[in-house]
Parts: C-alpha cells; sequence; structure tokens
C-alpha cells in the first residue's frame, strides 16, 4: 500500500510546487527514479520521504498530509478516487456512515493492500467522532483532507478536527452546521470522470 500513498505524495509535490522540489526529496530520501505505486515499500521509506519533503518545504507533515488528502480527490489525475468515494452516498451524512465500509471497497481493487480500519460514531446534532486506526498513523491526517474535500464535494459545511491518540490512531471530529450549505460539485454514477 505505501507504494500508492508515496506515488500519491509524489505527484502532489510536483503538481503544487513544481519538479525541483520533489527531485531534491527524492535524492534525499534516497529514490531519486521515484516510487513506483502497486510495489510495496515499508513505513520507514514514507516517513523518510515525508521528512525529506518536509523539510524541502518547510512545511509541518500534519498540513502536508492534509493537503495530499484534498489532492487526491480534487485533483483531475485522481478521478476515480472521487469516484470510488462518491460511492458512498448522496449526502454527506450517507458518505460518513459508508466509511466503515471504504476499506472492503478498496480492497476489490487492491486485494494486498493494507487499510485503516475507519470506526464511525454518531454522537448526535451533526456530531460525528471517526477513529482511524492503522499501523501507518499518516493515514488519519490524509483523512482529515479527504474529509474536507469531501465536504466542499457534497456542498456540506462542517467542522473537522484532528488528534493523535497514540502512534497508531487519529480521532477525527466532525460537526456538521449545513448539509446544503452550497451547490455541490456534479456527479453522476454512470458517467465516467
Amino acid at each position: 500500500m505505501y507504494g500508492l500513498f508515496l506515488r500519491a505524495l509524489q505527484n502532489y509535490v510536483c503538481v503544487t510546487f513544481g519538479p525541483e522540489p520533489l527531485v531534491r526529496a527524492l535524492a534525499a530520501a534516497g529514490a531519486p527514479e521515484g516510487f513506483e505505486p502497486l510495489l510495496r515499500y515499508e513505513h520507514h521509506t514514507l516517513r523518510a520521504f515525508l521528512a525529506k519533503v518536509c523539510a524541502e518545504l518547510g512545511r509541518p507533515a500534519t498540513a502536508i498530509l492534509e493537503d495530499l488528502g484534498t489532492f487526491v480527490v480534487t485533483d483531475e489525475g485522481h478521478s476515480a478516487t472521487r469516484r470510488l468515494l462518491r460511492f458512498g452516498g448522496t449526502s454527506f451524512s450517507e458518505f460518513l456512515f459508508s466509511l466503515e465500509e471504504l476499506p472492503e471497497r478498496l480492497r476489490l481493487a487492491l486485494p494486498d493492500a493494507e487499510l485503516p480500519l475507519l470506526h464511525l460514531t454518531d454522537l448526535g446534532e451533526g456530531q460525528f467522532r471517526l477513529i482511524c486506526s492503522t499501523d501507518c498513523g499518516e493515514l488519519g491526517f490524509l483523512m482529515l483532507g479527504i474529509l474536507r474535500a469531501m465536504a466542499d464535494d457534497y456542498g456540506a459545511l462542517v467542522t473537522i478536527e484532528a488528534e493523535r491518540a497514540d502512534d497508531q490512531a487519529v480521532i477525527l471530529t466532525l460537526r456538521l452546521l449545513d448539509a446544503g450549505f452550497a451547490a455541490g460539485r456534479p456527479f453522476d454514477l454512470s458517467a465516467a470522470g
């Protein structure tokens, strides 16, 4: 799974900041040719590359990971990610309730992927708690960006806060303020793109 994560991070840096910072970060991480999305990489490889990206861009890892989550939903080159996520429902609330099924949906396309466990608790009055448990704590902050992008995609006004519970879990607290705050992005299950 880290191959996909590493390739997405590589694409994010290149598209957002240009090829020069990417080339320097790849060289510093000992991967001058870049990362192959379907290869298996160790977690320490991801952490090393992320640290080099952080140093190169002068930004904290949590901010880069959140931006990466937004990027994989909104970038035209990653439209399959958005489509997969939109299969979760016609509203942001339905999407949230489908998150626990997301690892199994992803496993249909990537049977060997090591995916996080997601547990959603409805706290009532538009408040939710999502626990993202994984051996890769970085995925929780990636999920923060994904959730923010998906709220925009559905046109929902949502506040989201993230806190690291431990090395293997991130707790995301969501408050759905207005499900119809703005017009969502058009989406048709039968259309490509």
